[in-house]
């Protein structure tokens, strides 16, 4: 003897395996808690991280020219020092200094001052490049005491878009990197953030007319905040 079995449509049949798959990735692609609860607190944090070193790649470009430098970045509060492999035609760059004074070294030439590391940087690039600002948006934040037309922020948190100085900066590529975390891309990183733990910026867009750059950050070693 046979039972009738009743037949199922195909459409409800396709539309409940559409219902599970869906409810699957609703739980596989949940991402790791790296989010930002105060945006303040947060800037305040990252101002005090006076003291840290990062590698990257820098890219820059015009409407006439362009090139790329390894970049070798030492902050140690208000001195820097940036040094750039690679391009220029002359190995190694070097630009020093404080907020007031800074100095340009390059194989061959005699070594030029200026009263800022943004006017040095027009010997290279033929525009000015702002490394005053960049000491605070390598961390993921705007440059103090200086107007900030424009902030938008992703959904954790993070900074997404600023234009401040004219510059409009585009932020992505976060990691959450520990005192003693030194390269960026590290799975470890991806580990929510505690109390000892900086969430810094991998990538950073920067525009100004025809002006580009992008700095890719490829290591970062942030050192505990002075006292």
């Amino acid at each position: 003897m046979y039972r009738f079995i009743p037949r199922i449509p195909a459409k409800l049949i396709g539309a409940c395996l559409l219902g599970i798959y869906l409810s699957a990735c609703s739980f596989t692609s949940q991402k790791p808690n790296t989010g930002i609860d105060n945006w303040q607190q947060h800037v305040a944090n990252l101002s005090k991280l006076d003291q840290w070193q990062l590698e990257g790649k820098l890219g820059y470009r015009d409407s006439n020219d362009g090139g790329s430098a390894w970049l070798n970045w030492h902050q140690n509060r208000e001195d820097f020092n940036v040094t750039l492999n690679g391009p220029f035609g002359t190995g190694t760059t070097r630009i020093t200094g404080t907020q007031q004074h800074a100095q340009l070294q390059r194989a061959g030439h005699d070594p030029i001052t200026a009263s800022s590391p943004a006017a040095l940087t027009e010997q290279l690039f033929g525009w000015q490049w702002p490394v005053e600002q960049l000491q605070f948006w390598a961390r993921g934040i705007p440059a103090p005491n200086t107007p900030q037309q424009t902030v938008n922020h992703n959904l954790d948190g993070t900074l997404a878009v600023l234009e401040q100085s004219n510059w409009t900066l585009k932020f992505s590529n976060y990691q959450t990197i520990t005192h003693d975390q030194q390269n960026i891309n590290d799975p470890k990183t991806t580990q929510g953030p505690s109390s000892n733990d900086w969430i810094l910026p991998g990538k950073i867009k920067g525009q100004k007319g025809e002006y580009h750059f992008t700095l890719i950050i490829k290591s970062w070693q942030p050192k505990k905040s002075a006292q």
